[in-house]
């Protein structure tokens, strides 16, 4: 007879020691994934860091493999004499987002009491219990977190580290009853790079893994069996020659640093990017002195950008006055949202001659994006940071300019197809009425909710794990993708586990030693009690 409970020889602390040493390694290792670059994987520091990850699992006495796209596969052998227990598949992803900064390891602030964090890096940030609200959950526990110059990439090495201390747990306790498990770690999931894991898919299949989970949630202990549909609208602007009735004329290059989060916490973590930003300052402004010229998301965060406008008057005067009213306009808009991570600074100021020639595509993005945000009818929510839950968005989100084009990116997403739908049309519906714009619409990945609706046991599964050793485990939507869908084609059902931390993709992003303890010991305990289950029908 197997218990139902695991029995350990370490405690909490240890896991939290072994999990820590896991991760500060993960860590160090640059692994952001790259879209320009073609080849797969798109970085060689995945292959770097998948080179590691099999030294690590090969001292622990395992047989990792890795094939030619840096996918590597770690077979757990059941122990147990018999049983018809399926084997499973944990899964994590190599890749970070672009912007991740690698460090050596993580810095520690012990016992938080929930008073700002000491980010040394980036002394602006005010990340408090106070300000945000939600993290009142890590208050009293050591906090693991960056410098706060750049995120450092817990998505998805948080949910790496678990699973490489979930593999050491084994290799020690022999006793913990399991089935067959395959440990995966794939590359650019950041990316949606689907080709380089249709192959591990079908391996899978063909393996006889009968179900999955990545480990790849926000929230401690949350179990997603729904994502998002999701689609990204392109609006192309073809420049005109752009008027400029002055006597004098000034050029201001400004850089602008907004709020960074993830698509599903930007409601909470109040998420501002640059276009939105600049679209309400010109709001604040004389239409007929101040001009955007110029405007460059920033590729490795896409809340930060440069902006070069042209300001005209008769008198030099004149542009010392509307320079005045512009700063001002800055400082209302941004301001309020400084303790988040907002900034703005003019880093070139210049006299120009009004004759020479510019190219309005630029304005013409901001007045679709001010039309957008103006139109009635429109999708309720309309923006990320006013949506959550089940909520759907229509975010503009990425300018790049090559004069005398733009091209201005929109995400689309949403839980209902038909939603998604009607997003797209509202798009459509705006761009039509702006002149010398086009607008094409991509789909990028649909709800796997219809796909998982027939396995409810992996929700029990884990919500039954959870309640095991105490906890909770609490059923919430993806507010993003998974990029399961390859092993969802080949009837694997493949549920997303929370990891435990706050701000993904961040450079406020944190976990605790004691969060990642305890999520090491749900994993231990989820294939547990898997075996358990099935040992029982034996």
């Amino acid at each position: 007879m197997i218990s139902k409970h695991v029995k350990l020889d370490q405690d909490l602390q240890t896991l939290a020691v072994w999990g820590v040493e896991a991760l500060n390694a993960v860590i160090a290792i640059d692994s952001q994934s790259d879209e320009r670059n073609a080849a797969l994987p798109s970085s060689e520091g995945q292959r770097h860091l998948s080179a590691h990850l099999q030294d690590f699992f090969q001292r622990l006495g395992y047989a990792p493999e890795i094939d030619a796209y840096a996918n590597l596969l770690v077979p757990i052998p059941s122990n147990l004499p018999t049983s018809s227990a399926p084997q499973i598949a944990l899964m994590a992803h190599l890749d970070t987002a672009q912007g991740t900064q690698a460090i050596p390891a993580l810095c520690n602030t012990p016992a938080w009491d929930g008073r700002p964090i000491a980010f040394s890096a980036n002394p602006r940030l005010q990340v408090s219990a106070e300000e945000y609200p939600q993290t009142r959950g890590f208050l009293g526990e050591d906090l693991l977190h960056g410098n706060g110059a750049a995120p450092v990439g817990l998505d998805d090495k948080l949910g790496m580290a678990q699973l490489m201390t979930l593999a050491r747990v084994l290799a020690e306790n022999p006793s913990v009853a399991h089935g067959d498990l395959l440990l995966v770690f794939r590359p650019d999931e950041e990316i949606g790079r689907m080709e380089v894991i249709e192959g591990l898919a079908a391996q899978l299949a063909e393996r006889g893994v009968k179900f999955g989970y990545t480990a790849d949630g926000l929230d401690p202990f949350e179990i997603n069996v729904e994502n998002f549909n999701a689609s990204r609208a392109r609006i192309s602007f073809q420049g005109q020659p752009l008027p400029l009735s002055a006597h004098v004329a000034r050029r201001l290059d400004i850089l602008i640093h907004g709020v960074k989060s993830h698509g599903a916490t930007a409601k909470s973590e109040g998420y501002r990017n640059a276009i939105r930003l600049v679209c309400e300052i010109l709001r604040k402004v004389p239409q007929n002195s101040v001009f955007p010229v110029h405007f460059q998301s920033d590729v490795t965060s896409e809340v930060n950008a440069t902006l070069s406008l042209i300001l005209c008057g008769a008198t030099e005067q004149d542009l010392d006055l509307t320079e005045q009213h512009l700063c001002a306009a800055f400082d209302a808009t941004l301001s309020p949202i400084q303790k988040r991570g907002a900034s703005w600074e003019i880093t070139t100021r210049l006299s120009v001659d009004p004759a020479s020639p510019y190219s309005d595509e630029i304005a013409r993005a901001f007045r679709c994006v001010d039309a957008f945000l103006r139109s009635q009818p429109a999708p309720i929510p309309l923006l990320s940071e006013d949506s959550e839950g089940f909520q759907g968005y229509t975010n503009p989100y990425f300018i790049d300019h090559k004069s005398p084009r733009a091209t201005l990116d929109f995400r689309i997403r949403d839980f209902s197809p038909e939603q998604l739908a009607s997003r797209e049309e509202h798009i459509c519906s705006v761009v039509s009425k702006q002149p010398h714009a086009t607008v094409e619409i991509a789909q990028q990945y649909i709800n796997m909710g219809p796909a998982l609706a027939p396995f409810p046991q992996l929700l029990t599964w884990a919500q039954e794990a959870a309640q095991s050793i105490g906890q909770t485990a609490v059923r919430q939507p993806i507010r993003g993708g998974t990029g399961v869908d390859p092993f969802l084609a080949h009837n694997i059902p493949v549920a997303n586990l929370g990891t435990g931390y706050f701000a993904p993709e961040s450079e406020k992003e944190f976990t605790s030693r004691q969060c990642l303890a305890r999520h090491i010991l749900w994993h231990v305990q989820l294939v547990h009690h898997i075996a358990t289950q099935y040992a029982s029908q034996t």
